[in-house]
């Protein structure tokens, strides 16, 4: 039995530290084709043969709308004083830009149940399930997407905003742009690195204008984005791998924080295949809305070696080093050094990581639910990142991802993220140790 263990005085350890877990609406609501939801990039993106690794789809997923209840007892039973979770534009959202009846029910039921229950609602308005009707009129590369999902933030926090304060605009726009439009393996599938650049732009134009609509319809808002940093480690010393290793780390830092902050995107990563961005004068001062908290996504860090061509970097798979099911070296400590850079770089309003967490996978029948190698990644994550707040950082929260094994995008069903397990064939859930880890360290007296 593995326990989180932090010096007496941390901040983690005080009751206004919130600690909670995660989860995503496609990844684990199911119920697709009911209460009037429309498809989306996701839909689609799983019916192309060979896009998902085991052809899997969120259709049904964790069938979460149909057993929403028994998990928020959960939550509440674990201990969590906080669930993030994301709308899902195409269930709350009809075609002509109305609010579902339907989709709003859902909603509602979720909300109101976390209140009941004493845990605190985080929303993220965007979590990559972009309406597929908006895909085949430009998708992000149309800026008319950003004031579509404009619209779609005021129908949100017009429902739900007189109990949630706390909003997400996006979810890691990185993941959008370039997973979704430069490597093309997440939906809508696109390779077209310069696209990726134009996807960019306009995800954080919708976020600026989201962010006033936030203002205007939820007293005492704090809003923000949630973005996945980047610590990029050179495969050598040579001035090559380094400049690579900087490029990896533009393109998923500087594209997205220095126009939040109101700086120009610097010139040595436009020069690695951006195209034109096309921007507006206005846009700067949109996207540049002042923020209440910023969330960072960490899970790992990349070895990168210098590339022929654009975008100039390739990444290595370095030997000799532990790393989790799916792939992703476990380097505790970049979460501090991620931490300590970025609040050195730019002005951060406080700081809540809102996604950490580990995918390993059931070894076995029975399945093993010990799961000891997450327990030893959350906590030795735990104790980095007291280090970071000693430090300096101001850091407020940290969320697990996540709360349940759930439809992990192009992986399908093959990697397992949750602290419960989740049987999709009869869709029971137990508690691995990691769960009852956290739930002890929840349970214990705090300041």
């Amino acid at each position: 039995m593995i326990d989180i263990r932090l010096p007496d005085d941390s901040v983690l350890n005080q009751d206004d530290f919130l600690i909670g877990c995660a989860t995503a609406s496609y990844q684990i609501e199911g119920a697709a084709q009911e209460g009037g939801r429309e498809p989306s990039i996701w839909d689609e993106f799983c019916r192309k043969p060979g896009a998902i690794l085991d052809g899997g789809n969120g259709d049904v997923a964790c069938d979460h709308v149909h057993r929403m209840d028994a998990d928020l007892d959960l939550i509440r039973e674990l201990g969590f004083q906080a669930y993030r979770f994301s709308l899902a534009w195409p269930r709350l959202i009809r075609p002509d830009g109305s609010l579902n009846p339907e989709g709003a029910a859902v909603y509602n039921r979720l909300v109101d149940g976390l209140l009941a229950r004493g845990i605190q609602p985080l929303a993220t308005l965007y979590h990559w399930d972009l309406p597929q009707r908006l895909q085949e009129t430009g998708g992000w590369q149309a800026r008319d997407t950003a004031y579509r999902f404009a619209e779609y933030a005021d129908q949100a926090t017009r429902l739900l905003g007189d109990r949630i304060d706390w909003w997400a605009t996006l979810n890691e726009p990185w993941c959008s742009a370039f997973l979704g439009h430069d490597l093309g393996i997440h939906a809508p599938g696109i390779k077209d690195r310069a696209a990726a650049f134009v996807v960019a732009h306009h995800l954080l134009l919708g976020h600026g204008l989201a962010m006033a609509v936030i203002r205007e319809t939820v007293e005492g808002a704090r809003a923000g984005i949630v973005l996945n940093p980047e610590l990029a480690v050179p495969e050598t010393g040579s001035d090559e791998d380094h400049h690579a290793a900087r490029i990896v780390e533009m393109e998923r830092n500087e594209l997205f924080l220095d126009p939040l902050f109101g700086r120009p995107v610097p010139e040595a990563l436009l020069a690695s295949g951006a195209g034109d961005i096309p921007a507006r004068p206005e846009d700067a001062e949109i996207i540049a809305a002042p923020m209440d908290f910023i969330g960072f996504n960490y899970y790992t860090r990349s070895t990168v070696a210098a590339a022929p061509g654009k975008p100039g970097y390739k990444f290595i798979k370095k030997p000799g080093v532990p790393r989790t099911d799916i792939g992703w070296e476990v380097y505790p400590d970049g979460l501090r050094i991620v931490l300590d850079r970025l609040s050195e770089g730019w002005p951060l309003p406080p700081v809540y990581i809102t996604e950490n967490g580990a995918a390993y996978n059931d070894p076995g029948d029975p399945p093993d639910v010990d799961d000891t190698a997450r327990q030893e990644y959350i906590a030795s994550h735990l104790a980095a990142l007291d280090a970071a707040v000693r430090d300096g950082v101001d850091v407020r929260g940290w969320f697990c991802w996540s709360l349940m094994d759930n439809f992990e995008w192009a992986e399908g069903y093959s990697q397992r993220f949750g602290i419960v397990r989740v049987d999709y064939e009869t869709q029971q859930r137990t508690p691995r140790g990691s769960a009852r880890m956290l739930q002890r360290f929840l349970a214990a007296e705090r300041v």
